[in-house]
């Protein structure tokens, strides 16, 4: 039975000054396919090197993920110390999955059913609007430095001043 191969990102730290794309590229593709490696280097006020690590996406049964923890973490390797663990996602990586999910439901989404966008008509906001720009005929909604429609709410304090609050949610 073949063991089914995902693809993790994972984070390695403690790198040596000395380390490249392809030395950690054979290093780890004794447990899975390496698809991309990115090397960070984070220098101090001076200039100087101070944090190396990087960044793996490799396609791996979980059984090998386990062994190359367990067979690498904490090894000393070219002048550091490997310190390896699962990347939390990145990013960019969730707002493209996010958008490209957007996208097919928008596709989906029948006659009978209208989404967000189209009750206030139809007006797509991807890469089109500023932060913080209204909504074109709905004053109480603003697009956000994502690109997302969020509600906007108006109180007042108690000396009778307006104060406006952009509602966000977060998953």
């Amino acid at each position: 039975m073949k063991a089914n191969k995902e693809t993790k990102r994972l984070f390695v730290g403690g790198l040596g000054q000395a380390i490249s794309e392809t030395d950690l590229q054979i290093q780890f593709s004794r447990f899975g396919e390496v698809s991309d490696v990115e090397i960070i280097t984070r220098k101090d006020d001076q200039g100087n090197p101070q944090k190396i690590f990087a960044y793996i996406n490799i396609k791996v049964a979980e059984e090998d993920l386990k062994k190359c923890m367990s067979v690498l973490n904490k090894t000393k390797w070219k002048g550091g110390t490997l310190q390896i663990q699962l990347a939390k996602e990145s990013f960019l990586h969730r707002l493209a999955q996010e958008r490209e999910e957007a996208k097919s439901k928008k596709e989906k989404s029948t006659t009978g059913n209208t989404n967000v966008s189209e009750k206030m008509g139809g007006i797509d906001f991807q890469m089109k609007a500023v932060p913080g720009t209204e909504v074109p005929g709905h004053k109480n909604w603003v697009v956000s430095k994502f690109g997302r429609v969020l509600p906007v709410l108006h109180l007042k304090n108690q000396h009778k001043r307006k104060i406006s609050f952009v509602i966000c949610f977060s998953e």
